[in-house]
């Protein structure tokens, strides 16, 4: 019998997924997390199309990923996820992703709402989550997801970003990882060649929608870390707040 609590898939690293040293794109790497997370539910029966059956959908809110080792240029990848339970308001999933000699090369967790399509408002998720498959998994993080705090009113302003048509996906918002992108992108390349990122935090607050202009701003902590955040000039909302750290050495 299949074990419906974790789910499996493999991916081949192309070039068009690697940056100019020829390691993984951060967002190469979410891009397959939100894939396999999507391809576990709809196993299931409560992806997308279940869901939306009863105008309810799933919306990620919250996500760690822990970078140990890039992965490289047509390198073989392996990725597991299962569920975790519920968290709060939250049904969570981690991620494992391994290289061909079985060894964790990256770690992810993530937080999902349930939310009502046409409200947009959250749902209790427990009457999801109590069907979906618990095995008996080690969560990957000690720790659980919280929500980020708030940038100070000093944080600089780095760019501003007009929202196109090619940034919006099937839910007719802006997909999530473009928000990495835009974030990723607001360093400067120097930054991110001599010191690449091992560890990014993100708190999704609000959708981006067609049209919308953002700016991004940019502020170090005491640990260095640097917060950042996007927000909506046409709504004047906050939409996502980050941490990020660098590797100091240069793979």
């Amino acid at each position: 019998m299949t074990d419906l609590s974790i789910y499996s898939q493999e991916f081949t690293i192309g070039s068009f997924d690697t940056d100019w040293h020829g390691n993984a794109k951060l967002t190469s790497i979410c891009n397959y997390l939100q894939e396999i997370a999507g391809n576990h539910v709809d196993m299931i029966g409560q992806g997308m199309e279940d869901l939306n059956q009863n105008n309810h959908a799933w919306v990620l809110s919250r996500m760690k990923i822990k970078i140990i080792r890039p992965a490289k240029w047509k390198e073989n990848i392996r990725i597991e996820t299962f569920p975790t339970g519920i968290k709060s308001l939250f049904g969570a999933r981690d991620f494992r992703i391994f290289d061909t000699e079985n060894n964790i090369i990256a770690l992810a967790s993530s937080c999902w709402l349930v939310v009502d399509s046409k409200s947009h408002r959250p749902l209790r998720p427990h009457e999801i989550v109590k069907n979906m498959p618990i095995g008996n998994f080690p969560e990957v993080f000690a720790k659980d997801l919280e929500k980020l705090a708030p940038l100070s009113q000093e944080a600089e302003l780095i760019e501003e970003i007009k929202i196109h048509y090619s940034d919006i996906d099937i839910n007719h918002h802006v997909n999530n990882v473009k928000y990495l992108k835009w974030l990723i992108d607001a360093f400067p390349h120097e930054t991110l060649t001599e010191k690449p990122i091992s560890e990014l935090e993100i708190n999704f607050l609000h959708e981006l929608k067609l049209d919308e202009q953002i700016q991004i701003y940019q502020e170090l902590d005491d640990e260095n870390h640097m917060n950042c955040k996007i927000i909506s000039c046409t709504t004047g909302k906050e939409n996502c707040r980050a941490r990020i750290k660098f590797n100091q050495i240069n793979y």
